[in-house]
């Protein structure tokens, strides 16, 4: 899986956040995900998030760098502290530079492991931001670039444009339930049906935020997003396959996700170690191919 760190150094104070990374790292999990803009709209600059885990890297030793998977997101960050996603920095060469150069201090490192582009960035022809990102790989600045929240047409339109480094995955808005086609995400992407395929067919890794729907298959104070129903067939499984497996179902969900046949890493967003614990123990859970096919057939139904 990969740890969610979006409100670390704002919702979730850095102690706390550094005994998620810590028992994280303890368990085995080694690929931290964060973004240029976490948390800005949650009363913080955008830095903290970076910041918390640059600081956490450095606690541990010039060692630790080399033994975590390190992906940071940019595009989507404000220009100026009050502005909202409608005034992103966007991709634009000059941009995507001076974005990583500042990823890279608040993180103190010198490269990331996976570099993301956060949105679409239509006002920018993607051959400049492809070549931008590419002389970054060349740079040694991230070892792989990678997208998020792209349409289908979009993602061809990226992968069809000549670059020496393309995008290697892609990460969109997945969980087990499917919102109405008619629901307005935005500014999230659904990996819906269309999107994996092209996953599949080109070879990219899928990764998936928002798998728990912020607690809703769990917690009786969450209710699901709007958009989202759980019919009595889903409802059915994940409680069934839960019991047998002595997972909630949440957990339920996290663990379908990387036994599918078209896997999806889930992030995870955590503010706890006791969620970190949860997750861990439905990542390393193998459900068996019948159980997984079950739950297939019963999102559908």
């Amino acid at each position: 899986m990969a740890l969610g760190t979006m409100y670390f150094g704002t919702q979730v104070p850095r102690n706390q956040a550094f005994a998620c990374l810590n028992h994280a790292y303890e368990l085995g999990a080694r690929f931290w995900d964060t973004a240029n803009n976490y948390a800005f709209w949650a009363n913080g600059t955008g830095n903290e998030s970076e910041e918390t885990i640059g600081a956490w890297l450095a606690a541990n030793g010039t060692g630790m760098r080399d033994e975590v998977t390190l992906a940071t997101k940019i595009g989507a960050r404000p220009r100026s502290l009050g502005d909202g996603l409608d005034a992103s920095m966007g991709l634009s060469r000059r941009a995507i530079r001076t974005q990583v150069q500042d990823s890279l201090r608040r993180l103190d490192v010198d490269h990331v492991d996976v570099l993301y582009t956060h949105i679409d960035d239509a006002n920018t022809a993607l051959e400049e931001t492809l070549d931008a990102l590419s002389q970054l790989v060349d740079e040694g600045l991230t070892r792989t670039i990678a997208s998020s929240n792209l349409t289908a047409a979009r993602l061809t339109e990226a992968l069809e444009t000549p670059s020496a480094h393309p995008y290697t995955a892609l990460q969109q808005r997945f969980s087990y339930l499917e919102p109405a086609p008619s629901t307005d995400l935005s500014p999230h992407v659904l990996l819906d049906d269309e999107v994996s395929s092209l996953c599949s067919e080109l070879n990219l890794t899928r990764l998936g935020y928002s798998p728990l729907l912020s607690g809703a298959y769990t917690r009786a104070d969450r209710p699901l997003p709007e958009g989202y129903e759980m019919g009595p067939a889903a409802s059915a499984a994940l409680t069934e396959i839960g019991n047998k497996y002595r997972l909630d179902r949440g957990q339920v969900v996290l663990s379908w996700m990387v036994r599918r046949r078209e896997k999806v890493i889930p992030v995870v967003g955590v503010s706890t170690p006791e969620q970190v614990q949860s997750a861990w123990e439905a990542v390393t859970t193998t459900l068996n191919s019948s159980d997984v096919e079950w739950l297939e057939r019963a999102r559908h139904e």
